[in-house]
């Protein structure tokens, strides 16, 4: 197996309209359209004529219009040729489909199950796509640790000179990673206490679990009471997706749930919606910024000095290897 057998997210469904989009998965160059009828195609972005890019065509219908020579392909890549008519031609096409406000696509002739995103008890809000020119383990080290939090975020997190007193466990299967940290929750502003009904210094517990095929991790984020231990009544789920582009860059599509109903609080929680989404696309966007300067980007993390919040970036390589790229665990350690 490898990257391309995994059901992966791309772009989301507000991105795809009416004209062919170009994306590049894992180092490869596809085009994706939407008929006439709504069906989703993904080819890859050559016309096997004489090599136009598709993307910059047009869709006619059910079919996928070369912009160079009139060539055209429906989303299962078959093709035909207004000056040759008995030609059969034949794009390189991939299994598509539109789920969950988002494009995803694999390999046709992949087994691998679509991962299951329909938390109980959660509402979906909103989903968010960013692209970060590192690579996907590296990407991963930083979502998958909360040491960082008290430097690169602003709201979600942990205060740094409070790090000693977080505590982080991690549990693992074969295909699976978990890491539960539980601690006081750094600074918030006034405002921010006020909507979302959580406090600075509130016992946070942001727990998560890693899966890896395709590679995504889901959070699970709550607030309890330092005193009494009762929780508070807002939780944030948020379903994160590291899709490589290439080598050298990460696309993030990340699925945000929270456990509020939209109409309940007389309307409040609707109100609060986009404020969650500037809020989580802002931490998103810093830690984009800090993986992007790092100095030394290479995946491997062999001569690292790690400590007691990097536990789980082993056990993710390890499961990279075996289950993503399918090859030996010690290949990408």
């Amino acid at each position: 197996m490898g990257e391309l057998d995994h059901w992966q997210p791309v772009r989301t469904s507000r991105e795809l309209g009416r004209r062919p989009l170009g994306v590049r998965l894992a180092g490869q160059e596809l085009v994706l359209f939407r008929t006439g009828d709504g069906a989703i195609g993904a080819l890859r972005d050559v016309c096997p004529h004489r090599g136009m890019r598709l993307s910059l065509g047009t869709v006619q219908g059910e079919r996928l219009v070369c912009p160079y020579h009139g060539w055209r392909f429906t989303a299962a890549g078959d093709g035909e040729s207004p000056g040759t008519p008995k030609l059969y031609a034949c794009a390189e096409a991939f299994a598509a489909l539109e789920r969950h406000g988002a494009i995803w696509v694999k390999s046709r002739h992949a087994t691998a199950r679509f991962p299951r995103l329909e938390p109980a008890g959660y509402f979906p809000v909103r989903v968010l796509r960013h692209t970060v020119r590192a690579p996907l383990e590296v990407v991963l080290d930083n979502f998958t640790e909360v040491e960082h939090t008290g430097t690169t975020h602003l709201f979600l997190g942990y205060p740094t000179e409070r790090l000693a007193e977080v505590e982080t466990r991690v549990e693992t299967t074969e295909d699976s990673v978990r890491v539960i940290n539980r601690g006081p929750q750094r600074w918030l502003p006034a405002p921010l206490e006020r909507l979302f009904q959580i406090r600075t210094g509130d016992v946070f517990t942001d727990a998560w679990t890693t899966c890896f095929s395709p590679v995504y991790t889901e959070y699970d984020q709550w607030w309890a009471d330092p005193r009494t231990g009762a929780p508070r009544p807002y939780r944030i789920k948020v379903f994160v997706f590291f899709t490589p582009r290439d080598g050298e860059s990460t696309e993030l599509v990340s699925l945000l749930y929270t456990s509020a109903p939209r109409w309940g609080r007389l309307g409040l929680n609707r109100l609060l919606e986009p404020l969650l989404v500037l809020l989580v696309d802002l931490e998103v966007r810093l830690d984009r910024r800090m993986v992007e300067n790092l100095a030394d980007k290479r995946p491997s993390l062999r001569g690292r000095r790690l400590g007691r919040f990097d536990k789980a970036l082993g056990e993710n390589r390890r499961r990279l290897a075996r289950i993503y790229y399918g090859c030996e665990e010690q290949a990408v350690l």
